[in-house]
């Protein structure tokens, strides 16, 4: 081991020894303020009432094990695998909207929780995904409003909640999004940050000042909760960050010369493998101090980490799985993908995970966007095929987001568990689809879906059938300006109520589209519509004839004038089917 290394590694040690939240005057040294919101009278102890000193925690009911080389969970009473099965519970109805705030204090709510708890657990759900963070600054957060340490009547609400969990039979996956920007740790962690590193996300993962400072909130966190005597035995997992990124565009990682020093060694910014070695080394050296740090509170506990897709969520940050999952610590895995763009097969192979079944991976956040899926049903079919697929690739567990739906104005929001009368709850509950691994069938009225198609001309990646796959993520693209066409064969004679195209456009700009059908046996198409108009990306044009139009077995959708290439989303018809 060189000098500098050795050098980093004793300073860390220290700078521990004399920040370790035991050695400082803490907010949990006084009486937590007591819950604004009541408390369900069945609860034993009440939240927000400690006793004298914290008890020992109840062991972890959840465990790891492998069977015949394959890393699964399992229930130690019963001894039987576990499946976690369940929903980020991230947003909550507040005024004539939702909000993200699930715990702040004055928002959190004791029954609004045990209900939805035990609504999910009659359904067969065992496990749900709560951040610890959301509410990061500002009265009642998580941070205390000195600055100093964690807010004790957040603390509060962490323990109701967990309290809550037991009580219902559910387990909680508590994730952490970032350090809180209030309580003092996000200053303690940028110190020195500068030339060499940035501060936040470059600083947070690999400087000495920032191990020492997320310690000291994991040590604060499990403290806290302690004295509150909280349910640990409810906690599925520690999940140490929600998703783990670096910027590619700040030092370290965008250096091009000279020697950095990390908690783990000296790396030379002008070798890209020593970077990447780097950030490795970083992020294993990183998830053992806080897993250790943990497992000094809460010993039986499991401990984790998020990850988006590297390279397809978000190209121009920095993830790096693979070596993580043959080296770290951790537990289990978090991966996160959803379906309507990359297939899980890319999401899988840029994870590492193509022949990797040591420990277990749950796909921790899934869904289905709107601005991708314009109706429930589409969205539910591309869910189960999304799930069904997922088992081949060696997930272990499925966690929807969200319970409840982001409000209209988040642009990347999903269908919620409870959207249209609660439907993707009960479609997807484990009661009514025991194995996950099974496609549910979903009928599907777009007499569309699924049919031949043909056209003028397509790109290599963009085929015809992308405009009839139930997915507006995808397209077909001709890849060439007008005059071009797409055709649908409907395969049989129907009648037709209605026809709908979703646009895919840029520029946006004036059209013009001539909707043309061809009857049974019939060799011409007749024009029956013309759109003429600005169109703009993502705008459906909708057609319903005043009559249904009759015995209709092609329909042909003949693009004349556009500022772009030539391109559709999505082409959906309705009616019914004429039997001869």
């Amino acid at each position: 081991m060189n000098r500098s290394v050795l050098a980093l590694r004793l300073f860390i040690l220290l700078s521990f020894m004399f920040t370790s939240c035991n050695l400082q005057p803490s907010q949990t040294e006084t009486s937590p303020t007591p819950l604004t919101n009541s408390v369900s009278s069945t609860q034993t102890p009440v939240a927000g009432m400690p006793t004298n000193a914290p008890q020992e925690q109840a062991e972890h009911r959840i465990g790891i094990r492998q069977v015949n080389g394959t890393g699964e969970f399992y229930d130690k009473q019963t001894n039987k695998r576990f499946i976690p099965r369940g929903v980020n519970y991230v947003f909550v109805p507040q005024g004539s909207g939702h909000t993200n705030l699930t715990l702040k204090v004055g928002v959190y709510d004791p029954q609004r929780t045990r209900a939805d708890f035990a609504t999910l657990a009659s359904l067969g759900y065992n496990t749900v995904r709560v951040f610890l963070d959301q509410c990061s600054r500002g009265p009642g957060c998580i941070g205390d409003n000195d600055n100093v340490g964690l807010n004790p009547a957040y603390l509060d609400n962490i323990a109701d909640m967990m309290f809550a969990a037991r009580e219902t039979g559910i387990y909680i996956l508590f994730t952490s999004n970032d350090l809180p920007d209030q309580g003092g740790y996000a200053e303690e962690a940028n110190t020195g940050s500068g030339a060499t590193f940035a501060g936040y996300r470059n600083s947070y993962y690999l400087r000495p000042p920032a191990v020492t400072a997320t310690r000291r909130y994991w040590c604060d966190l499990l403290t806290g909760l302690s004295e509150r005597n909280a349910a640990f035995d409810a906690v599925l997992g520690w999940q140490l960050l929600n998703e783990q990124w670096m910027f590619r565009d700040q030092p370290p990682l965008s250096l091009t010369s000279g020697i950095v020093e990390t908690t783990t060694g000296s790396y030379d910014m002008s070798s890209p493998d020593q970077k990447t070695q780097m950030v490795s080394d970083g992020i294993i050296y990183y998830i053992a101090q806080m897993k250790e740090e943990i497992l000094l509170y809460d010993p039986t506990a499991l401990v984790t980490m998020g990850f988006f897709v590297p390279e397809i969520a978000a190209p121009d940050w920095y993830v790096e799985t693979a070596s993580l999952l043959q080296k770290s610590d951790l537990d289990f895995f978090d991966f996160h993908g959803y379906p309507g763009g990359a297939s899980l097969e890319e999401h899988a192979r840029h994870f590492g995970m193509l022949d990797y079944d040591s420990k277990p991976i749950v796909l921790g956040e899934y869904g289905a966007f709107r601005h991708i899926y314009s109706d429930i049903d589409s969205a539910a079919r591309a869910l189960t095929q999304w799930v069904a697929e997922s088992c081949q690739y060696g997930f272990d567990g499925w966690l929807y987001w969200t319970y409840y739906p982001a409000d209209a104005s988040v642009n990347d929001r999903t269908w919620g568990f409870v959207d249209e009368d609660n439907y993707l709850l009960g479609l997807f509950a484990p009661v009514n689809q025991p194995d996950p691994c099974a496609v549910v069938e979903i009928p599907n009225d777009n007499l569309a879906y699924g049919k031949p198609v043909t056209a003028s001309r397509s790109l290599p990646a963009e085929p015809p059938e992308n405009a009839v796959d139930d997915n507006s993520g995808t397209q077909w693209g001709a890849g060439e300006g007008p005059v071009q066409w797409i055709e649908i064969d409907l395969q049989g004679s129907h009648r037709i109520t209605e026809i709908r195209l979703l646009v895919a456009q840029y520029p946006a700009g004036n059209t013009t589209h001539r909707l043309q059908v061809r009857a049974s046996g019939s060799g011409a198409y007749q024009t029956v519509h013309e759109f003429n108009g600005s169109t703009n990306d993502n705008e459906w044009l909708v057609f319903k004839p005043a009559i249904p139009l009759q015995n209709v077995s092609q329909i042909r959708v003949q693009t004349i004038a556009s500022p772009s290439w030539v391109a559709w989303k999505e082409i959906q018809v309705y009616g019914e089917a004429i039997t001869p």
